[in-house]
């Protein structure tokens, strides 16, 4: 604790790939940052964990892996109380105009390409997570 003050919890992160290595790689990526990561290989295993853990800080999608499903999630998200305040990215393989326009009406804060490296992963990250990383160091 600084200054007597509470210490501010560990920023999580719900993270949805179909890709083994993204599930491997991303948590240690997100560890160093210090967020606390939990990924996920089916759409539906990550948002039976959303609904039973009330949310998370930031949330990780991807967009090849559950198609029309992953947006619609993206807008229950919103509509729930513990998903208003998330940082939602959704990851694409292609630089398509059409499909970052539907990520951003589905209510997404932005877009992680893949694949990505270990560099531009975490700077992304921090882009929209910074504040809540420095809050908790």
């Amino acid at each position: 604790m600084r200054d007597g003050a509470e210490e501010t919890p560990m920023p999580t992160c719900l993270c949805f790939d179909e890709m083994p290595i993204v599930r491997k790689v991303a948590p240690r990526i997100l560890a160093k940052l210090g967020v606390e990561t939990d990924c996920f290989e089916t759409l539906s295993e990550a948002e039976a964990a959303h609904r039973e853990k009330g949310g998370a800080d930031l949330i990780i999608l991807s967009a090849t892996g559950g198609n029309q499903a992953v947006f619609d999630f993206v807008r229950k998200i919103r509509l729930s109380d513990a998903g208003r305040e998330a940082v939602i990215l959704v990851s694409l393989v292609e630089r398509n105009i059409g499909m970052q326009m539907k990520v951003r009406r589905s209510g997404a804060n932005g877009v992680l390409m893949k694949p990505f490296d270990a560099d531009g992963f975490r700077e992304t990250i921090s882009l929209f997570m910074k504040s809540r990383i420095e809050e908790a160091a």
